[in-house]
């Protein structure tokens, strides 16, 4: 299984695919929020080169998974940012290193365009982000639901 991590917008047919996705993963965090308005969301990861932005992990060409980075993710802690964010994997796709490919391609993005520090939030992950190289800086809640929020040190050296 070859996987290849591209910018969304040299693929953006999957926004509706993802959007779906994404609402039925995380959509409990936005109460009466549509599939709609998280494809509209995604139409703005669109430009290469700036956040917000957003890549796709494919498998023989299909849209398998995505991650994107924003400027704010966690509204309980806005001093906080930018966000690894919305990290996806379809669940046929998963525990073959797709999501860490996705995370690791998102560091180097963000890296690349001198962000010193990434977050991310984690329901229950913490301990695959962990092995991923993020380290734990504080509980928090995010729409009343508890999280840890986790970073990544992007300075050189």
């Amino acid at each position: 299984m070859r996987v290849r991590i591209e910018h969304l917008a040299a693929h953006p047919g999957a926004i509706a695919r993802l959007a779906v996705w994404h609402q039925a993963e995380w959509g409990f965090l936005h109460p009466g929020g549509t599939v709609d308005e998280v494809a509209s969301e995604l139409q703005g990861h669109l430009e290469p080169g700036r956040i917000p932005t957003s890549f796709v992990a494919l498998v023989d060409g299909e849209v398998v998974g995505s991650a994107s980075l924003l400027e704010h993710d966690l509204p309980e802690r806005p001093e906080l940012g930018p966000w690894l964010a919305s990290l996806y994997v379809a669940p046929a796709y998963r525990r073959q290193g797709i999501g860490a490919a996705l995370a690791a391609r998102m560091v180097e993005e963000a890296a690349r365009l001198g962000v010193p520090t990434l977050y991310l939030f984690t329901f229950d992950r913490e301990g695959y982000y962990a092995r991923l190289g993020w380290r734990r800086l504080a509980p928090a809640l995010c729409h009343g639901h508890p999280v840890r929020v986790m970073t990544r040190d992007l300075r050189p050296g």
